[in-house]
């Protein structure tokens, strides 16, 4: 078991590192079978080797599938003349792209062990703090879930407690209700002083 903070961590990146990989694995997976099923329907010849492209290049931090599928749609529009086929790569990229943000948080959250509010709240507050660099969209949820992690590791007694477990609540979580325990027990003695007051002669 780690005993420092330092090891408390590296022990916690480590695991986020693996559940983000996971999760972006699964992100992934959603935006390469909606390109092969798009690509095809729309009729673009070597579709799958075009899917896989963008694909690759939707994995480069920033980028996204901007870089690939605007261009493409208005090539198709301005210098092919095909107005048809630009439109649907351009509506293709607009599906897919409301289907990833949609379903992000949801993704991350269930990987990372996160609500959807904290991935979105850490995102912003990432990218805010880096300057609008999107590579904050990335640090900004992997720092916070480090630092969830580390802090539940090593306050155990503390977790769920008022407002010291928030950590373990998240965004939109209610905290249980403390329960008091009793301070003593009460026993009613009056009716006994009675009976001795009317027994003493």
């Amino acid at each position: 078991m780690p005993s420092t903070f330092s090891e408390h961590v590296v022990r916690e990146g480590t695991s986020t590192l693996k559940d983000w990989v996971k999760s972006q694995a699964i992100l992934t997976t959603i935006t390469l079978v909606g390109l092969l099923v798009g690509l095809k329907l729309i009729g673009i010849g070597h579709w799958i080797l075009a899917a896989v492209a963008i694909t690759l290049v939707d994995l480069l931090p920033v980028l996204g599938l901007s870089i690939t599928m605007i261009p493409w749609a208005v090539y198709e529009l301005a210098f092919q003349k095909d107005t048809r086929t630009g439109l649907w790569i351009f509506l293709l990229f607009v599906i897919i792209m409301v289907v990833k943000q949609v379903l992000e948080p949801f993704v991350r959250g269930a990987s990372l062990g996160i609500s959807p509010w904290e991935e979105i709240v850490s995102s912003v507050a990432g990218f805010a703090l880096m300057g609008g660099n999107g590579l904050g969209l990335i640090l900004g949820p992997c720092v916070y879930i480090v630092g969830k992690k580390v802090y539940r590791t090593m306050h155990p007694e503390l977790a769920g407690r008022g407002t010291t477990g928030y950590f373990d609540r998240g965004f939109g979580q209610k905290a249980e209700p403390s329960r008091k325990e009793p301070e003593g027990v009460v026993i009613d003695i009056t009716d006994d002083v009675e009976e001795v007051r009317e027994e003493a002669p």
